[in-house]
């Protein structure tokens, strides 16, 4: 690998010299090719003969250099593709020794341990055949020899099949065995904080789930947690983005704002209203009802009583 490293790194870094030569040669071609042209365009007719001589000389010059070098580069990108081929070759004959010797590896450490397991197994029936008075003990028994029998006559087959395999892989007849799969953490998401958004009609101050101090304008939107949008509307700091004063209101102040001003409201400090009786009828509860003072009104009630 080493060697032939090295060669493919040589021929890359002569390509890489040749294709700047050949650059440098096609230029002088053109060049050369222009001075040609312009000497028939310009000279004199009956000029001397050696200067278009000579111009000619320097083009073919240039186009025979230009030639020999681009030959010379396809050459070499052939060595190049050869090179690769034979690293390629070699790196996989080296995969494929690796995987042959852990697979012999790996064949060892079953076959060594695949008596003991067996032996283990038919000991541990016998152990429990003695409780054979007992229903699932004789169960337990019963399956540990019927997977000890099958475990050894599958094994018997699967190891000689892959004895066979560890020559197979060695001389390429065989592709190299896929890598274990890995199982990947999977991400968890973590779902969205649930938000309303709203108009505001006073300025208001509030903290967002992760507990950061968040201000929100007047007559401006503002997105917030559900519970503090619905503290808001109900404190009448805030309407639906549906109200028709979002409209009108919207943007009039021009971001004029003082987060620290006096009259901004503070909704983390807002009391919540109390819960209802859980023991109240729900119709009860829906129910409007008006209290009407009576306390100043006079009346008379007659009832019926025996005479003593």
């Amino acid at each position: 690998m080493e060697v032939f490293e090295a060669e493919l790194a040589a021929l890359r870094a002569r390509a890489e010299t040749l294709a700047s030569r050949h650059m440098a040669a096609d230029a002088a071609h053109t060049e050369a090719k222009s001075k040609l042209q312009r000497h028939h365009l310009e000279a004199p007719l009956d000029a001397d003969e050696k200067a278009r001589g000579k111009l000619e000389a320097a083009v073919a010059t240039c186009a025979v250099t230009r030639e020999g070098l681009a030959d010379a580069i396809r050459e070499l990108r052939k060595l190049i593709a050869d090179a690769d081929q034979k690293i390629a070759t070699e790196r996989a004959a080296i995969e494929r020794k690796a995987a042959s010797n852990q697979l012999a590896r790996d064949l060892d450490a079953v076959e060594r341990i695949l008596p003991e397991y067996l032996d283990a197994s038919r000991r541990f029936v016998s152990a429990l055949e003695a409780l054979h008075h007992h229903f699932e003990a004789t169960e337990i028994a019963r399956f540990v020899a019927n997977a000890t029998a099958q475990i050894e006559v599958a094994a018997a087959f699967a190891l000689q099949e892959l004895r066979g395999t560890v020559a197979a892989i060695y001389n390429g007849s065989t592709p190299l065995p896929a890598p274990k799969l890995k199982s990947e953490p999977i991400a968890v998401i973590e779902p969205e904080t649930p938000t309303i958004a709203v108009f505001m009609m006073k300025s208001a101050k509030f903290r967002d789930h992760d507990g950061r101090s968040q201000f929100a304008g007047q007559f401006e939107d503002a997105t917030m947690p559900v519970r503090t949008a619905q503290r808001a509307l109900r404190e009448s700091v805030a309407v639906p983005t549906t109200d028709p004063r979002r409209a009108q209101l919207r943007g009039v102040r021009g971001g004029d704002f003082a987060p620290d001003a006096p009259d901004v409201v503070d909704l983390d400090a807002a009391e919540e209203p109390k819960a209802a009786s859980p023991n109240v009828d729900p119709v009860m509860r829906a129910a409007v009802f008006t209290k009407i003072d009576r306390s100043a009104e006079t009346r008379t009630i007659e009832i019926d009583a025996p005479r003593m």
